[in-house]
């Protein structure tokens, strides 16, 4: 089973539009579950984003998690330990990325249960300010970069939209609570496992970005910050 883990937090409209994305344009022949992890949002955003989810006729499972606020890891965390019940590959996906035109899973799958060199495919831009390196190889009829673990460049591993096997997830293992979304993920790109099996599919993706669009320009940690009381970091 194929998992799609959507983390979410206050960004009503943006989460609608995201969950929009995926039932216009994601596709696969394996049931789907579906976990919403949510960091503690107010009813209203709960309800309207679940009634949307409920909805869903591509999704067989639908299940949540609730991190009350604790934070980005820990909202992260409660989510695997619900998909990883019964979905051997994963996609992780904020509730501000939007999937732009149609994406496949099924060969995705399959390169990431029989290909041996991939645990991580990235879905969403290649970034760099250091250099990142990489070697071209095919797998599953596709062209594919794998990424050199020593690259100097952080981001090998990128925390944006990306399939990912549920074996490779537990090795990275639970990522750190008490963090920003952003010093959360900049934490584990310096992780070795998570710089491990790392492709870009080059036949799928512009090095741009352009399967799926980051929306929006209001941030969680804004958000959150605002209904704290205090100005963000």
């Amino acid at each position: 089973m194929i998992g799609v883990m959507f983390l979410t937090y206050e960004r009503t409209d943006y989460a609608l539009e995201t969950l929009e994305g995926l039932n216009s344009y994601l596709h696969t022949s394996e049931p789907v579950h579906l976990h919403i992890a949510d960091d503690g949002s107010r009813q209203e955003h709960w309800e309207k984003v679940l009634n949307y989810a409920q909805r869903l006729t591509w999704v067989s499972r639908l299940t949540t998690s609730n991190s009350g606020r604790q934070g980005y890891g820990a909202n992260y965390n409660l989510g695997t330990q619900a998909i990883h019940q019964d979905c051997d590959i994963v996609l992780p996906l904020e509730d501000d990325w939007r999937l732009m035109r149609d994406l496949r899973l099924d060969p995705l799958a399959a390169m990431l249960r029989n290909d041996p060199q991939v645990s991580c495919i990235r879905l969403g831009y290649i970034g760099w300010t250091q250099p990142l390196r990489g070697e071209f190889f095919a797998s599953q009829g596709q062209t594919l970069l794998l990424l050199d673990p020593d690259s100097p460049e952080p981001h090998v591993f990128a925390g944006h939209p990306r399939l990912e096997t549920r074996e490779y997830e537990r090795r990275v293992g639970p990522w750190p609570t008490g963090l920003r979304a952003g010093e959360t993920e900049f934490a584990i790109t310096h992780r070795a496992a998570a710089r491990q099996g790392v492709v870009w599919p080059a036949d799928l993706i512009h090095p741009r970005g352009d399967l799926f669009a980051h929306i929006g320009t209001i941030s969680s940690e804004a958000i959150r910050a605002d209904r704290e009381g205090a100005a963000p970091a």
